[in-house]
């Protein structure tokens, strides 16, 4: 890859004599930075951004739907969470006293409809794995 890029480079910058200069000076800066994303692909240090170990995160956390009317799903994916429990705010962070149904291991319920329209935040907390996030979400 590396020899027909320098092969193009070479041909295209001597039949076009005006543009000599400028052409080789792009196919330089592309032969090597072509020559550093290939060596750091062969050390290993880009395989971090594999689409593969991406969808394997540990506790994606999802809300739906969202904006809700009568209720809201968290779904916990890939739940490494031992415990988990799961907190209702209003937007001032004000506890709201509301229960809270597990219908599977990483899927909760929670019925909004009578909470008045707005913005609230849903905090989830495990204590044995240090986990602790926030999500907001809308109450139409």
């Amino acid at each position: 890859m590396q020899q027909q890029w320098l092969d193009f480079c070479i041909i295209y910058s001597w039949r076009n004599w005006h543009m000599k200069q400028l052409l080789l000076a792009i196919c330089t800066m592309a032969l090597i930075s072509f020559s550093v994303d290939v060596s750091a692909q062969t050390r290993g240090e880009l395989d971090r951004f594999d689409a593969s170990t991406m969808d394997e995160s540990p506790n994606v956390v999802k809300l739906f739907p969202n904006p809700s009317v009568d209720y809201i799903q968290v779904e916990i994916k890939n739940s490494t969470l031992q415990n988990p429990k799961l907190t209702l705010y209003n937007i001032i962070g004000n506890p709201i006293d509301i229960e809270i149904e597990q219908k599977e291991d990483d899927l909760f319920e929670i019925q909004v409809k009578d909470l008045a329209p707005g913005y609230y935040l849903i905090a989830i907390k495990d204590e044995q794995t240090f986990f602790g996030e926030t999500y907001k979400f809308v109450k139409r």
